[in-house]
C-alpha cells in the first residue's frame, strides 16, 4: 500500500507544479508579452501606412494626369481587435498644442495601442479617407493638373492587374 501513497503523492506534486506554471505565466508574463508585442506591432503598421502614403504621393513631373492603385500591407488585427488609420490635417505633438502637423493617427479600441506619426507631403497633395483594418487597404492617387493630386485612402479588394501597382 505504501507505493500507492508514494505515487499518489508525486501526482499531486505534479499537478500542483503545472496548475501553478499555468497561472504563473497565463497571470503574468503572457499579457504582458502579448501588450508589448501589440505596442511593436501598431508602431509598425502606422510606420508602414505613413511610408506608403508618402512614397504614392511622390508623383513624377511627367505625370499630367490620371489614376493608379497601390496596396497597403498592414495587419488585420492588433491584440484582436480591429483598429482604423486616418490622416488628420492638424494633429499636435509634444506640449504644445498650438503647433500642428499634417498625420497619420492609429485609432484602436484599446487607448494603450493608439499612435500618430507626422506625414511629410507636397503642398499641392490633398488626402482623404480612411482605413479600417478588417479589410484590404489601399491608396488611390489622383492627378489632376500638373500642381494637384489627391490622394484618397480605401478600403477594397485586392489589387489585381490592368495598370494598377500593386
Amino acid at each position: 500500500m505504501v507505493p500507492v501513497v508514494g505515487k499518489a503523492l508525486e501526482a499531486a506534486i505534479v499537478v500542483l507544479f503545472v496548475g501553478l506554471l499555468t497561472t504563473t505565466l497565463f497571470g503574468g508574463v503572457v499579457p504582458d508579452h502579448r501588450d508589448a508585442v501589440a505596442h511593436e506591432l501598431s508602431e509598425r503598421a502606422l510606420s508602414t501606412a505613413t511610408d506608403r502614403v508618402e512614397t504614392t504621393a511622390s508623383v513624377p513631373e511627367s505625370a499630367i494626369r490620371g489614376d493608379r492603385l497601390a496596396a497597403v500591407d498592414v495587419p488585420r488585427t492588433i491584440r484582436g481587435s480591429t483598429y482604423r488609420i486616418e490622416y488628420v490635417r492638424n494633429a499636435s505633438f509634444g506640449s504644445d498644442p498650438n503647433t500642428t502637423t499634417p498625420a497619420l493617427v492609429l485609432d484602436h479600441p484599446r487607448d494603450a495601442f493608439d499612435r500618430q506619426v507626422p506625414v511629410t507631403l507636397p503642398s499641392s497633395v490633398t488626402v482623404s479617407g480612411s482605413w479600417d483594418s478588417g479589410s484590404d487597404c489601399q491608396v488611390r492617387v489622383v492627378v489632376v493638373g500638373s500642381d494637384e493630386t489627391t490622394l484618397e485612402l480605401q478600403n477594397g479588394a485586392t489589387l489585381g492587374t490592368g495598370g494598377r501597382d500593386a
